[in-house]
């Protein structure tokens, strides 16, 4: 092996050393802290180790190792990887087919015919970048590299896998996950559609290539359906300032105004999601696309009105207290409660609507629902004699939505006072006990914790909507045993991001509060000591995690490493909007 070889493996080890160590922190010195260190897995870190072709005479277990590498690091048709395959296996393997994501600590193992890897998937990339968890209980396939040496009696491989094979480190290290962007059916607001593309100059192209072949199949029941047909774009570079100059082709130019400004809006979204780019410009046959103002440099507050979390003013922290609902006066403070005036009778669970003039609570021991207007004695029962209720929700268009612990064929869904069908499509929300519902910021996916044979499972649904009417439907569980090594119970569950969960989750010590992505490519533990015994979370975007004790203490995230106590004796805690 070169000496640039050995240095550049050596610091590849060294780095994953490095990262595996956990942080050290101060012990605060005032207030009710309660310490606790996280463990995160993140998406691209930024560490590139460049690919080397295979060294002269190098043994079987060296060009697998090299190989594997090779396929990590992302290189235009992976020319290095291919090195190391045989004529015959070069031709046939795509790598452009998806990825495999194995469980790191299995290094591949050299047998008297071989090398063989066997580890276990903890997940997979489809060819269009989507990410899905591959269950605990999967058998590890035994990948064969199939070592054969060629003419010049080098060993060469000729059964690679049948796209990329990448380790865990190397997935969050060599790929980067962005969100496609699509326009809901009224074009109200843009959905997320979580990717992944491998880190590199070319992956802003990649991504705009992406979403002109429209949304994965799983959310394209619940968007606009594609009008970029023949849409081509031919480059994407990236200036010093960070806006993104996207070069159109094809069919572009034949859009219509209106096409077009949806298509603006969609690269908006997208395109800033990577950290190297604030703007993007737009040129179609080179003619630059415009928004409503005349300006060719389009930013997502250019379209605020479509953004899928709002803003921050329309999320503020709301309680029960002492039989009434109050709200923080100043969303800087900490602790300055204030009465809302609103009339409900002794509430329970509560929620709060985007515009902060109408709250919902469950009453009489979870037999009713009502809604009352802030500001008014006026109240509206919507559900009575119905045992189970639990917290409801608000959507982003003022939708209610009641869940019951009996299961789904209790689920109501309430919008102007009038009760909607609800329907279930296929593949949808099993039969089982419901403990906790939250509606994603878009109001396009929801998040359900059920309880089925005595284990509790954490499931997304999309929610499809006609005249009248809502449809769950897409039901996809979100394994929590590979992403974060526990198999505890979900008790809670709230939308931290657009894409992004966070659960409170029973362990053997207690209760501990994890951040998860809605893919399950990603987690992290973010809760205080698991001895607190946390009952209820409140999250939402852009605003900090707090979370209820069963004796009425709330505790909220004070970055990294803090949980601070906020407020005692408080009966439920939840987010508006």
């Amino acid at each position: 092996m070169s000496a640039v070889r050995s240095v550049r493996w050596l610091l590849a080890g060294c780095l994953s050393v490095l990262l595996a160590l956990g942080g050290c922190a101060t012990v605060p010195t005032s207030g009710p802290v309660e310490h606790h260190t996280p463990q995160a897995t993140g998406v691209n870190s930024g560490v590139d180790v460049d690919p080397l072709p295979p060294a002269d005479g190098a043994s079987q277990l060296l060009v697998v190792e090299g190989f594997l590498h090779a396929m990590s690091t992302y290189q235009p048709n992976y020319g290095v990887a291919r090195q190391y395959l045989t004529e015959a296996a070069n031709r046939t393997w795509k790598p452009e087919s998806g990825v495999q994501v194995y469980a790191d600590g299995a290094p591949p193992t050299e047998t008297e015919a071989s090398v063989v890897l066997s580890a276990r998937v903890t997940g997979r990339l489809d060819a269009a970048g989507s990410y899905s968890p591959v269950g605990s209980d999967a058998a590890p396939p035994k990948q064969d590299f199939g070592l054969v040496q060629n003419d010049a009696k080098q060993w060469r491989i000729s059964n690679p896998p049948s796209g990329l094979l990448v380790s865990r480190y190397a997935f969050t290290t060599g790929f980067v996950a962005v969100s496609l962007y699509f326009s809901d059916p009224d074009g109200s607001v843009v959905i997320p559609d979580p990717r992944f593309f491998a880190a590199g100059d070319q992956a802003p192209e990649a991504a705009v290539r992406a979403l002109l072949n429209g949304p994965s199949a799983w959310l394209a029941p619940a968007v606009r359906k594609t009008v970029t047909s023949g849409v081509i774009v031919t480059k994407v570079s990236v200036d010093p300032v960070g806006t993104a100059d996207v070069a159109l082709g094809g069919a572009a130019a034949r859009l219509s105004p209106e096409q077009q400004r949806t298509l603006l809006a969609e690269l908006a979204y997208t395109l800033t999601g990577f950290d190297q780019i604030s703007a993007i410009r737009v040129t179609a046959d080179g003619s630059a696309w415009r928004d409503d103002q005349g300006q060719a440099i389009i930013r997502p507050d250019t379209f605020s009105q479509l953004s899928p979390i709002g803003t921050v003013a329309q999320r503020a922290l709301y309680v029960v207290k002492d039989h009434k609902v109050q709200r923080i006066r100043d969303p800087g403070s900490r602790d300055d409660l204030e009465d809302v005036e609103v009339s409900l009778p002794r509430p329970e669970q509560i929620a709060v609507n985007r515009a902060q003039d109408e709250v919902a609570a469950t009453t009489n021991s979870g037999t009713r629902l009502v809604v009352g207007k802030v500001g008014s004695d006026k109240l509206t029962v919507l559900r009575t004699g119905e045992s189970g209720l639990i917290r409801p929700d608000y959507a982003r268009n003022g939708e209610l939505w009641s869940p019951a612990a009996a299961g789904r064929t209790e689920l109501a869904v309430f919008k102007g006072g009038q009760r909607l069908k609800v329907r279930f499509g296929t593949n949808s929300v099993p039969e089982a006990t419901i403990e906790a519902f939250s509606v994603s910021p878009d109001g396009a996916r929801v998040a359900i914790i059920v309880r089925k044979d005595g284990q509790s499972v954490v499931g997304l649904a999309r929610i499809e909507r006609s005249e009248g009417a809502v449809t769950l439907s897409g039901w996809t569980v979100l394994d929590l045993q590979p992403i974060t090594g526990n198999p505890g119970a979900a008790m809670d569950v709230g939308w931290a991001s657009v894409t992004e969960l966070v659960l409170l989750q029973a362990g053997e010590s207690g209760t501990g509060v994890l951040r998860v992505s809605q893919d399950g490519a990603t987690s992290a533990d973010i809760g205080p000591s698991e001895a607190l015994g946390f009952a209820q979370v409140a999250v939402a975007p852009q605003r900090v995690v707090v979370a209820r004790k069963a004796d009425g203490n709330v505790y909220r995230r004070d970055g990294e490493f803090n949980w601070n106590l906020a407020f005692a004796a408080v009966d439920c805690v939840v987010y508006s909007g």
